[in-house]
């Protein structure tokens, strides 16, 4: 109870765009929980193997991919209120569109928009939280984001894996439709509305960042806008490789921090790639659990991570920021391994639980690393090549994945996951342990 209390008077002193910030995050996780949990579902439920499924996330990944750099160029010259405002209503474009539309070029074409979209998000979060925080505030303020986030999907999941059986037994929802509207089945339409459902659900978290103070840069230059990012790009590239060309040999840069996060963040996206989008496939289709029962307990595990989260600052202050991200992550690969090779659902969902929490806690504690260990005036641009370089990781693995448990079954995704877990937190140990 001490903990959340002195939570929640840090959240009266952060400064009031991180204060709406976090509140906005806070109330799309409902219907970011509801996605989760059905998304892939729904896919299967039209026929669809897991190796198209693997092919829809990886265009997916290769839009967030494409579009990561002039992500951080749009914040750079635009600022987070105006990015964040365009992209979330992309974003639920995008998102109804591979609802809609569930022919396979749709889905391929809406996906790769949804990544896309999804690229802004991933570049703005951390630059935009530190740059209205002190740094004193940040371990608090990162893991708090999380944790908030966190809180609200483990509401949404629980639901999301109980609207699809709510709206089939509502006869009216499931009787004769236009079927360029929705999907003519049952099974696949209860899900399509499901989803729909979460994007109403999401539309008050636009309140907060039409309230975020405008950052915009007080001068546009007077030039097209395609132009002036691509640039500005240009621009940044060189003029952050020629500052690291004169401040470092290559030794000394392959051993930097900044590196090492770079390759800690592929190996990552490597290791998620090929078995975190399938977890619901698993436990419904190997395992047989229903789609309720996933919701539960995948709900459950945010929920425990949301708990374990708030111990992460703590738990860095003591033993330093490497350590605690090395032997949380640690812990959690013997679980991975045990979740993959049973074949009994209850000891599955019950590792399942605090597996994701032990891997994910110190989520926040990395991000803070990640941002402090690179000047202020690069922290845009070398976010934008952590997320660039994890999502092209993670979009290589996701097919692969796919393909895998097409023709050989989970058990082989699960094993490649952990030795690529394992490698990561050898990398960070081996060179960042000092931190």
């Amino acid at each position: 109870m001490s903990l959340l209390v002195e939570y929640i008077g840090k959240f009266g002193h952060f400064q009031r765009n991180a204060r709406l910030y976090l509140l906005s995050n806070a109330l799309s996780g409902i219907s970011a929980g509801i996605v989760l949990v059905l998304y892939n579902l729904y896919l299967s439920s039209l026929g669809y193997r897991a190796d198209f499924i693997g092919l829809v996330l990886f265009v997916g990944a290769v839009g967030v991919g494409i579009a990561i750099f002039p992500a951080g160029v749009c914040v750079d010259r635009f600022g987070g209120k105006l990015v964040l405002l365009c992209s979330n209503l992309a974003f639920a474009a995008a998102v109804a569109g591979q609802i809609l539309f569930p022919q396979p070029v749709p889905l391929l074409i809406t996906s790769f928009l949804a990544g896309a979209t999804a690229a802004f998000f991933l570049v703005v979060n951390a630059p935009y939280l530190t740059a209205n925080s002190a740094p004193e505030e940040r371990p608090h303020l990162f893991s708090l984001n999380i944790v908030l986030g966190l809180g609200t999907i483990v509401l949404g999941e629980p639901l999301g894996g109980a609207l699809p059986g709510w709206f089939r037994s509502i006869p009216w929802l499931i009787g004769p439709l236009p079927s360029w509207l929705v999907a003519a089945q049952p099974e696949p339409r209860s899900y399509q509305l499901a989803v729909l459902f979460a994007g109403i659900l999401a539309v008050p978290s636009l309140i907060p960042i039409f309230l975020l103070s405008d950052d915009r840069p007080a001068l546009l230059q007077d030039i097209p806008v395609p132009q002036r990012l691509a640039s500005s790009l240009v621009e940044r590239v060189l003029s952050t490789t020629r500052a690291w060309r004169q401040q470092f040999h290559i030794r000394k840069v392959l051993a930097h921090p900044a590196f090492v996060v770079l390759l800690v963040q592929v190996l990552l996206g490597l290791g998620m790639g090929l078995f975190i989008p399938y977890f619901n496939l698993y436990f419904v289709k190997q395992l047989k659990a229903s789609p309720t029962f996933f919701g539960l307990i995948d709900g459950a595990a945010n929920a425990i991570t949301a708990l374990f989260t708030l111990f992460a600052p703590l738990l860095a202050a003591r033993i330093g920021k490497i350590t605690t991200i090395t032997i949380t992550r640690l812990i959690a690969i013997p679980l991975l391994l045990t979740i993959g090779l049973t074949n009994l659902l209850p000891l599955a969902a019950i590792l399942y639980l605090f597996r994701q929490g032990l891997m994910d806690m110190s989520l926040g504690i990395f991000q803070v690393f990640s941002m402090e260990i690179v000047p202020q005036q690069h922290r845009g641009l070398v976010n934008s090549i952590y997320q660039a370089f994890s999502q092209v990781a993670f979009a290589l693995s996701v097919p692969l994945g796919g393909l895998i448990i097409a023709h050989r079954g989970y058990r082989p995704v699960f094993m490649l996951g952990a030795i690529l877990y394992l490698l990561a937190i050898a990398a960070l140990w081996g060179r960042c342990k000092k931190g």
